[in-house]
């Protein structure tokens, strides 16, 4: 029986190609982008479950509350984990972290040396084997972090320091000093909150400032620094861990808690949420699950376009096909075998489809450069992702039969006798219904395409926005040898000597590479205030490199010793928050355990430091006592490649022992909208599948309405119709279609971007004209596709026409 129907729907497929390669076209599309979207959501919604205990592994952060400061924050005080190790039983396992960025990492041996700078590096203390899980290659994970410089390392990175060798007992420089490898494990998938490529042994467990006689501080469990991870038992259930708790504040926090008025509250996250919470600060890398929902629904979108696609088709062929059912009718078939005959059509289809669209998966991931769009490592591996396997067969199946649904009800009430005589035509509910289904094709694409437009705009305002200080063509130069950093103000000379290079000045932060700042002491109408300020530290010259406006007072005074202690400059944000009024100049400033007053001797226009999802944060710049960290040449942009060879050749002579490496500010600065870039572009490659399955639609469809209109088409034409005027009779009904289409979809459109850009502290006003140019341009992509088939039947001979049948 299998065996018979599989012929006949293989002969049905030959009988009609055109329809059939249209039918499998959509659906391998629609098929293969669900698959792709089934990776994305796999990766993204399996962060950290790699690891063994995932489900018993916490992170401890903290919901500081004091005068001037409520923060949550991802990681807590060091001293905290031993603590709770000691007085919570349940605690079965505590390690501690801290990330490392951009390390240089040297080896030697025989006089060659292979170095790299290390974006990942964690140091972490002997017990972190016993809370997270990884696959050895070599060493003992029992041991291999005992020691105080021991560097457990990963495959890939053995291999480029060591090639071939054995690397354990090894040894490694890494910041100046030398580390024995002891152990290398498996690369970590990318799917992990914390990656690293190098972990590093011997964080302490205290810090030397916080002890006191013997006692720790209760200062120190309020200054939160490296990330905790506690184990815990099966099944264990966080909120007897938030019911404890208030023992251990008042234990060791109280004390302190009490002086400065503060609240402090624990903040227990299980692993595998991590990801996807970007509630706490002093993180990790966050994802956003709105994305996600986003992707879900457009991948929901582009199936039902697959779908509408066939069930179009599928009831516009009605009439091609109507002979055939009228036999089955008339040879005994009942109305179930005919609904499972269309069914299986369809099922069968899709399964065609399927094959087609995991091959198409495959090109896309292995053969171009779609990971490193969007940054993922997805792996199509369908025999050993049992998930990704089944989920296909299940999303192809699940097209075939909602595809297949309405033509298999449909197609078996068509009237016997009538169709016998060949005198069967579509009826008018038939009709209405695939201008309906064609109204939500043009609606979804519409509405995906309006999304994209949008986000463009506000990257691109983003991009493009004055952020309050000039950085255009500022060089930054990492500053890595303490020997450039002694005789730093003489380099600064010696390039302000080049005419294409008009400023230099230094900073210990990057504008746009994150902020943080202490609590302060500042002047207030009560008097005295606590307060937490973002903070800069700078050397000469940096307002004026950097082009920001002195609103009030004055600069810094140039020279090594002069405005180093005690001496602030504001921006206009911290001035309205302390009621500072528009010339804060003299208002009193120190430091949170300092003895001694300073004061404000300038204001700038507040001006972007951080991204644009933020509003402008109270600042404070102050400068610095010895210049360092980040090298700011502003240099013309005429005959550039020119003085970056002079850069690149003095850097060279001056810092001989690091590898030479610089980046632009206004680069730097944009790295913080990647990953809206990077679901932009995910977005518009969505929503050209979302236009290409519509008009395939669209095409089939026109092509069999030119065929069956054909004989009236000769008529029109002996009447005198010209090409023109046949081609518009046969676009009408879709223009107005498309037209509704774009009305309908303004509410939603809206509202989604509405919320959308609620992320972004500063938004590029709606531009309405989107709506009415996305439509404009469905209304153009569907006449193309009309005109493809109908200029054909236009300029047909009306002789011809009259004799189609």
């Amino acid at each position: 029986m299998f065996k018979t129907h599989l012929k006949f729907f293989i002969r049905v497929f030959l009988k009609d190609k055109f329809f059939s390669v249209l039918n499998i076209s959509g659906l391998a599309l629609g098929i293969a982008v669900s698959i792709i979207l089934l990776l994305i959501l796999q990766h993204d919604l399996n962060y950290d479950k790699h690891f063994a205990n995932h489900e018993r592994i916490y992170r401890l952060g903290g919901h500081l509350k004091a005068t001037g400061i409520d923060v949550r924050v991802a990681r807590s005080a060091r001293e905290l984990g031993a603590v709770l190790k000691d007085e919570f039983p349940e605690v079965l396992a505590v390690t501690r972290a801290n990330d490392w960025d951009h390390t240089l990492v040297r080896y030697e041996n025989n006089g060659t040396e292979v170095s790299f700078y290390e974006e990942d590096i964690v140091r972490t203390d002997s017990t972190y084997l016993q809370v997270f899980s990884h696959n050895f290659i070599a060493g003992n994970p029992a041991t291999c972090l005992n020691d105080v410089h021991a560097v457990v390392i990963t495959e890939s990175t053995a291999a480029r320091y060591f090639g071939s060798e054995n690397p354990l007992d090894k040894t490694l420089i890494i910041d100046d000093e030398s580390w024995k490898v002891t152990g290398v494990i498996e690369d970590l998938p990318d799917n992990t909150h914390m990656k690293f490529d190098i972990l590093l042994s011997g964080l302490s467990k205290s810090r030397q400032w916080v002890v006191d006689q013997g006692q720790i501080k209760s200062e120190a469990f309020w200054n939160p620094d490296v990330y905790t991870f506690l184990l815990m038992p099966e099944n264990y259930n966080p909120q007897s861990f938030h019911e404890k708790f208030p023992v251990i504040y008042d234990k060791y926090f109280k004390s302190f808690g009490d002086q400065v008025g503060g609240q402090y509250a624990a903040i227990l996250q299980p692993l595998a949420d991590i990801h996807f919470d970007n509630s706490v600060q002093s993180d990790q890398p966050t994802g956003n699950m709105a994305y996600l929902y986003a992707f879900t629904a457009i991948g929901i979108f582009i199936m039902l376009l697959a779908c509408i696609n066939y069930m179009n088709l599928s009831t516009a062929k009605s009439v091609k096909r109507a002979a055939e059912i009228a036999m089955k009718k008339t040879l005994g078939s009942d109305k179930k075998s005919l609904v499972l005959s269309f069914l299986g059509e369809s099922v069968f289809l899709s399964l065609v489809s399927l094959v087609f669209a995991v091959a198409l998966v495959q090109v896309v991931i292995n053969f171009t450069s779609f990971n490193s769009l969007v940054e993922k490592e997805l792996v199509p591996d369908f025999f050993n992702n049992k998930l990704l396997l089944f989920g296909s067969i299940g999303i192809a199946l699940g097209i075939g039969i909602i595809s297949g649904l309405y033509p298999a009800f449909y197609l078996p009430t068509i009237p016997t006798i009538s169709a016998l005589k060949g005198s069967f035509k579509n009826k008018k509910s038939g009709h209405d219904l695939r201008k309906a289904l064609i109204t939500v094709q043009f609606a979804i694409s519409i509405f995906v395409v309006v999304c994209t437009f949008f986000m463009r705009d506000q990257i691109s305002f983003m991009r493009d926005k004055d952020l309050g200080f000039d950085q255009e063509n500022i060089v930054i130069l990492p500053i890595q040898d303490t020997l450039v950093q002694n005789q730093i103000v003489a380099i600064k000379n010696e390039f302000l000597q080049h005419p294409k290079i008009s400023a230099a000045t230094t900073t210990h932060r990057v504008l746009g590479m994150g902020v943080g700042g202490p609590v302060m002491m500042a002047e207030s109408d009560e008097g005295m205030k606590q307060q937490r300020f973002n903070l800069i530290s700078v050397g000469d010259g940096y307002l004026e490199t950097m082009n920001m406006k002195l609103v009030a007072g004055r600069d810094f005074q140039p020279g090594p010793a002069a405005d180093t202690r005690n001496v602030f400059i504001c921006n206009q944000a911290a001035a309205r928050l302390m009621g500072w009024g528009d010339n804060p100049v003299g208002k009193k400033v120190r430091w949170f355990h300092g003895e001694e007053d300073g004061h404000v001797i300038g204001m700038v226009k507040d001006f972007n430091y951080q991204s644009l999802h933020n509003v402008v944060e109270p600042l404070l710049i102050i400068k610095s006592e010895r210049e360092g960290g980040f090298l700011h040449l502003k240099v013309a942009g005429g005959d550039l490649p020119a003085t970056m060879d002079y850069i690149r050749t003095k850097w060279i002579a001056y810092d001989p022992n690091h590898p030479y490496e610089y980046f632009f500010q206004d680069q730097r600065f944009n790295e913080q909208y990647r990953a809206d870039e990077i679901q932009y572009k995910l977005l518009s490659g969505l929503s050209y599948v979302c236009i290409f399955i519509s008009l395939l639609g669209l095409l089939g469809l026109s092509a069999f309405t030119a065929a069956q209109r054909t004989k009236e088409i000769g008529i029109r034409k002996v009447h005198g119709a010209n090409v023109p005027g046949i081609i518009y009779l046969l676009y009408k009904d879709v223009m107005y279609l498309v037209v509704i289409a774009g009305i309908l979809v303004i509410p939603a459109s809206y509202y989604i971007i509405a919320w959308w850009k609620g992320n972004f502290a500063y938004q590029v006003p709606l531009n309405y004209f989107t709506f009415a140019l996305v439509t404009l341009l469905a209304m153009l992509f569907a006449f193309i596709t009309v005109a493809f088939h109908s200029l054909k039947t236009a300029r047909t001979n009306p002789v011809e026409s009259l004799k189609y049948e």
